[in-house]
C-alpha cells in the first residue's frame, strides 16, 4: 500500500527594513539570498512561494541587480509564485485604510513591472491578523493571506492540515496556516524529524480524509543570515540534504505553491480569527510583568494540551508599552490625512510614498526581533516623516497649531518656524515630543527610555549561578539558534546595565533635584525629583513676529518629595524663540513671596534634559580651562562644569550641533543603554543619550533665576 501523500509548500520571506546600514543589506544577500536562489535554480521540481518587502528590493536592485533576472528566471520557469505585501513591509492593521491599500497595490505594481505577475496571495506582515483585513484585501484582487496556527487555535480550531475561508462584510479570504511545528525544526534539528512530522500529517489527512498541507512560512535569513546559519545551511549542507531528501520523497511529498494547492483543494470550512499574532509575537506586546507571569505559566504546562489556551497579548499595545512608537505612528497617521487636504498630485504621491516608508514595522516592536531598539531604523522612519512634509510642501513658516496629535487626551503644541520644528507637550511642562531640524529632516528627539524587558530576568539568573556564555567562553563557537534554552551575552557584566527609566526622555523635560543627586543616580534613573514637568500644566501664549515665531509657557510646579511641607509652588516660565538661525530657551523661576517660606533657604538643583538621540561623541568648552575645547565620549557618564557650550557631532546629527548655555551651567551626561536579546544573545546597544543642564538653585521667596539656551546648527 502507497504511502498517503502531503503537500508541502515552503514561503520564503525577504526582507530588510528601511533604514537599515548596507553592509547588513550585503550581508543578506551574499550569505543568504543568493545561496537561495541558486539552490532553488539546481532543484527544478521543488516548487516555493517567494515574497520580496519593497524597500529590500529597492536596495538590491540598486546594489545587486542579478537578483532580477535570478527571480525571472525562476518565474519563467513556473518554479515559483511571488507574494504580494506592503510595499515597505507595515503591520497594515496600524495603518489607515488608504495606506494599508495603497501600500498593497504600490507591491503588486512592482512585481507586475518587475516579473509581469499578479499576485493572488499576501504575506501578512509579522503575521498580525485583525478581523477587517478581508475588506481591505479582498477588493485589491487577494484571495489569500497567510497566518499561523497560534491564529486556528486562539479560534478553536483543531485540524491544521489545510486552508480555511474568512471573511468580513461579505468580502471572502482564504487562509493558508503556517505551521509552528516545522519552523522549529528547519533549519535547526535532525532531518528525520522533519519527515517524521510531515508522515504524521499525511496520515491524519487520510484519517480525516482530506489533502494535507505543511506550509512553513519564514524569514529568508535563517538560511544563512542568522548566526551559524551560513555554515549550517550551506557548508555543512543542511539544505543540500533537506531538498535531496524531499526528491527522494516525492511520490508522498508534493511541493506546491500556495496557490496550486487551492486551486486543487477546497477549504476545511469557515472561520472567524480573532486578533493575533504568532504566539512569541503576542506575548512580547504584554506589559513586562504580565509577559513573566505568564512565561511562567507557559512553561510549566507547555507538554500540555491546556497550553494552547494560553494565548498572550494583542499587537496594538506595543503603543502603550512603547511611548515613543505611539508617537511615530501617530505622526504618519498626522501626515496622511494632511495629504488628503492637498491639491498638488505630483507632491502628495512623493510625500505619501515618504510616509509609507516611515511606516515600516521593524521599529514599531520588540521581541528577540524587531528593532525599536535599533537607533538608525526609528531615526530612519522619523526622517521620512520630514521627508514627507518636505517634498509634499506641508512646511509652510511661521505656522503652528493646537491638536492631540498621538490621541493620548491631551494636546501638543506644534511650532515651525524657518528650520525649526517644535511638538511640546503644555501638560508636561512644555517637554518637547518631537525637536526638528528641517534642513537635514533630522529629528533630534529621538532617544529611546529604558524599558524592562521579560528576558532580563534570565540574564540576571544566569548571572548569579555564572552561567552566561561569553565569547570567551568554550561553548561560544558551538550551533546555537534562537529556541535554545542557554543565556548568551556578546560581553560580560551586562547585567549591571539593566537600567529602568521612571519618567520619558524629553527636550527641555525639567526636574527639580535634591542637591545630593548624584551622576550615578542619573545614570541609573534612580533619582527622586523635588518636582518635575511631568505632570506640570502650563498656560501659553504664541506671538509670530518678523524675526521669528515665540511661545510662552508658565505654569506652578509643586514642589514635594524631599522637601518635609504641606504643598508649595515654583512658577516657572519657559519661553521658545524660533529664528531663522537658532532657537533659544529663556527661563525664568519664581518663588512667590507670600506662601512658601517653608521652602526658603533649601539647596536645590535645577536640571534641563536635553534627550538627544547621538551616539558619538562631542567637544565641550568651559571657563575653567580658559576655554579650550574638551572631548567628550558618550559612551559613558561624565560631569563638565562651568559649561559654556557643547558641540555635538555623530552620523545622527549629520554635522555640527552647538548648544550654548548663559550662564555657566554643569553639564551631566547619561548614555542611555538598553540590554536586549536578538538572535545572536543578549548584547548592549546605545539608545542616545540624557544631558543635564545643571545649576544650584536656592528658593528665595520673591526671588528669581534667570538662564537660557541657544541651539543651532552648523556644518
Amino acid at each position: 500500500m502507497s504511502k498517503p501523500p502531503v503537500y508541502f509548500s515552503l514561503v520564503l520571506h525577504f526582507h530588510q527594513p528601511v533604514g537599515n546600514f548596507d553592509h547588513v543589506f550585503a550581508d543578506a544577500y551574499d550569505l543568504a539570498y543568493k545561496p537561495l536562489l541558486d539552490h532553488l535554480w539546481a532543484y527544478p521540481e521543488i516548487r516555493v512561494g517567494l515574497h520580496f518587502s519593497g524597500c529590500l528590493l529597492d536596495w538590491l536592485l540598486e546594489h545587486r541587480p542579478m537578483v532580477h533576472d535570478q527571480v525571472a528566471r525562476l518565474v519563467k520557469r513556473g518554479q515559483v509564485e511571488i507574494l504580494a505585501g506592503g510595499y515597505y513591509e507595515p503591520v497594515l492593521p496600524m495603518l489607515r485604510p488608504e495606506d494599508a491599500q495603497g501600500q498593497v497595490q504600490m507591491h503588486m505594481q512592482a512585481m507586475q513591472d518587475l516579473w509581469s505577475v499578479t499576485p493572488t496571495g499576501l504575506w501578512l506582515t509579522e503575521r498580525v491578523w485583525e478581523p477587517h483585513l478581508p475588506s481591505w484585501l479582498n477588493p485589491l484582487g487577494i484571495r489569500y493571506s497567510l497566518v499561523d496556527d497560534n491564529h486556528l487555535h486562539r479560534a478553536g480550531v483543531r485540524c491544521l492540515a489545510g486552508t480555511w475561508l474568512t471573511e468580513d462584510c461579505g468580502h471572502p479570504l482564504r487562509l493558508l496556516v503556517n505551521l509552528k511545528p516545522l519552523r522549529r525544526l528547519i533549519p535547526w534539528q535532525p532531518l528525520d524529524a522533519v519527515w517524521t512530522m510531515l508522515n504524521d500529517l499525511a496520515e491524519l489527512g487520510r484519517d480525516l480524509g482530506v489533502a494535507p498541507l505543511a506550509c512553513l512560512g519564514d524569514d529568508a535569513e535563517r538560511f544563512g543570515l542568522w548566526p551559524r546559519t551560513h555554515e549550517h545551511c550551506w557548508e555543512q549542507g543542511y539544505m543540500r540534504r533537506f531538498f535531496d531528501g524531499l526528491m527522494e520523497r516525492k511520490d508522498w511529498i508534493k511541493t506546491v505553491t500556495p496557490a496550486e494547492y487551492m486551486e486543487r483543494h477546497a477549504d476545511q470550512g469557515r472561520v472567524y480569527l480573532p486578533t493575533a499574532s504568532y504566539l512569541e509575537m503576542m506575548d512580547w506586546a504584554m506589559p513586562s510583568q504580565e509577559a513573566m507571569t505568564l512565561g511562567t505559566y507557559r512553561r510549566a504546562c507547555e507538554t500540555q494540551e491546556i497550553s494552547r489556551f494560553l494565548s498572550g497579548g494583542f499587537w496594538r499595545n506595543f503603543l502603550v508599552k512603547y511611548p515613543e512608537v505611539n508617537w511615530l505612528q501617530k505622526r504618519g497617521q498626522d501626515l496622511s490625512r494632511a495629504l488628503d487636504q492637498l491639491q498638488s498630485e505630483t507632491g502628495v504621491a512623493e510625500g505619501r510614498k515618504r510616509v509609507w516608508a516611515s511606516q515600516c514595522n521593524c521599529a514599531y516592536w520588540h521581541g528577540v526581533f524587531g528593532g525599536v531598539y535599533l537607533t538608525h531604523l526609528r531615526q530612519a522612519n522619523a526622517a521620512n516623516l520630514l521627508a514627507a512634509q518636505e517634498e509634499s510642501g506641508l512646511w509652510p513658516s511661521p505656522t503652528w497649531s493646537v491638536r492631540d496629535l498621538d490621541v493620548d487626551g491631551r494636546m501638543e503644541l506644534h511650532a515651525r518656524f524657518g528650520p525649526w520644528q517644535l511638538f511640546l507637550s503644555p501638560q508636561d511642562g512644555a517637554a518637547a515630543k518631537e525637536l526638528d531640524f528641517l534642513p537635514k529632516r533630522l529629528n533630534l528627539a529621538t532617544a529611546f527610555s529604558r524599558h524592562p524587558e521579560p528576558y532580563h530576568q534570565a540574564l540576571r539568573e544566569a548571572a548569579v549561578k555564572g552561567e552566561v556564555i561569553t565569547p570567551d567562553h568554550p561553548q561560544w563557537k558551538e550551533f546555537f539558534h534562537i529556541h535554545s534554552a542557554e543565556v548568551r551575552a556578546k560581553e560580560p557584566g551586562l547585567e549591571t546595565f539593566l537600567d529602568y527609566d521612571r519618567f520619558d526622555h524629553m527636550p527641555f523635560a525639567d526636574y527639580l533635584l535634591p542637591a545630593h543627586t548624584s551622576l550615578e543616580d542619573l545614570t541609573h534613573g534612580a533619582f527622586q525629583p523635588v518636582a518635575s514637568s511631568w505632570g506640570t500644566s502650563m498656560d501659553w501664549t504664541v506671538s509670530e513676529e518678523a524675526d521669528g515665531l515665540h511661545l510662552r509657557f508658565q505654569g506652578g510646579m509643586t514642589l514635594s518629595g524631599a522637601i518635609e511641607t504641606s504643598v508649595a509652588e515654583l512658577v516657572v516660565e519657559k519661553t521658545f524663540h524660533l529664528h531663522a538661525d537658532r532657537l533659544e530657551l529663556d527661563y525664568r523661576l519664581t518663588l512667590p513671596s507670600t506662601e512658601n517660606k517653608a521652602v526658603a533657604g533649601q539647596e536645590l538643583i535645577w536640571a534641563t534634559e536635553l534627550a538627544l538621540g547621538l551616539t558619538s561623541q562631542c567637544t565641550g568648552r568651559s571657563s575653567r580651562n580658559g576655554g579650550a575645547p574638551a572631548e567628550q565620549d558618550l559612551e559613558r557618564s561624565w560631569s563638565f562644569a562651568d559649561l559654556a557650550d557643547v558641540a555635538f557631532s555623530c552620523p545622527y546629527s549629520q554635522g555640527r550641533f552647538l548648544v550654548e548655555v548663559h550662564p555657566e551651567a554643569t553639564l551631566r551626561h547619561v548614555p542611555l543603554w538598553a540590554v536586549t536579546k536578538s538572535e545572536s544573545g543578549f548584547e548592549r546597544t546605545p539608545q542616545g543619550s540624557a544631558f543635564y543642564f545643571c545649576r544650584p538653585l536656592r528658593l528665595v521667596p520673591g526671588g528669581e533665576e534667570r538662564f537660557r539656551l541657544t541651539l543651532r546648527f552648523g556644518e
